[in-house]
């Protein structure tokens, strides 16, 4: 269920201007943009569901879980989307968000895409941050009365300064994130480290009781042996002495405990490196908001 709201808060965010149904279960996409329509090569209407239950029932729906056709395929046109924006504001909803803005007639939203991997999984966010005068803005945008903007009407286009507010913002919120999936990956890997571990120890001690029954077979045999008077008998020891030796040799030979240990790094070092972290943050557009 988690990772279903994930995937639908991603959605509705990416489709936001789009004309969106939601009901029974499926999320029905009508008029998306031209731009990722030809990217996809897929005209709207799209309808997401999000069981294999109601894909079974509703024709031409996609199933949406993580590492899907449609997660990725935004993903990528996302990265790939990166530019500058202009937007000219007509008219503000109320006084209290003009009080926001006073001052300088413009501010910036950036937006990034955040990608986790981890466990041969990978999940992205969307993240915006509206910044005036590097200061955060608590604003909703989509109430604004806006058409597409002019170059010509902004001379001072240098986000640089705020960009790196922006940036600072998605740290702090990317650490806030990721605290959890830290936690459960600190303790999976460690739970997998504790199997490994005890799974080579107890080949070692399997190997060394070996080791110990070789030896104390072959003090027997000898013992056997020096109180043995008849031929065929101690033909029959000697044999099995001799037998006993060359295992001895061959476990010895093998340097058994070197070998394992070896294979004990290599799947801890595996481990480790599926239950890291990697995080990669993207800016995928800059927004000037004037008026």
């Amino acid at each position: 269920m988690k990772n279903e709201n994930t995937s639908k808060k991603f959605l509705l965010e990416f489709f936001k201007d789009s004309d969106i149904e939601d009901k029974e279960g499926v999320l029905t996409i009508n008029n998306a943009s031209e731009d990722f329509e030809k990217f996809i090569g897929k005209k709207s209407p799209y309808k997401f569901v999000f069981d294999i239950y109601t894909h079974n029932k509703i024709n031409n729906s996609d199933l949406i879980m993580q590492g899907s056709y449609f997660l990725l395929a935004i993903r990528d046109y996302l990265e790939n989307k990166g530019q500058t924006s202009l937007v000219k504001i007509q008219a503000i909803p109320s006084k209290s968000v003009l009080s926001k803005l006073k001052g300088e007639r413009k501010f910036y939203e950036f937006s990034f895409i955040t990608t986790y991997q981890y466990l041969n999984d990978k999940k992205q966010s969307l993240n915006k941050f509206f910044i005036k005068d590097e200061k955060i803005l608590d604003i909703d945008v989509s109430k604004f009365k806006t058409h597409k903007g002019n170059k010509e009407d902004i001379k001072d286009f240098d986000p640089s300064e705020d960009y790196q507010i922006a940036k600072k913002k998605l740290h702090e919120k990317v650490s806030a994130e990721i605290k959890p999936i830290k936690s459960v990956l600190k303790k999976k890997l460690e739970r997998e480290l504790t199997r490994i571990k005890d799974h080579y120890a107890k080949q070692i001690k399997e190997k060394d009781d070996e080791v110990d029954s070789c030896v104390n077979k072959i003090k027997l045999l000898q013992s056997k042996l020096r109180h043995t008077s008849y031929e065929r008998d101690r033909n029959i020891i000697m044999r099995l002495i001799r037998e006993s030796h060359e295992r001895l040799k061959m476990l010895k030979k093998r340097s058994y405990k070197e070998r394992l240990k070896v294979e004990e790094e290599f799947h801890i070092k595996d481990e480790v490196e599926k239950h890291a972290l990697s995080i990669k943050n993207t800016l995928i557009n800059i927004t000037a908001y004037y008026f």
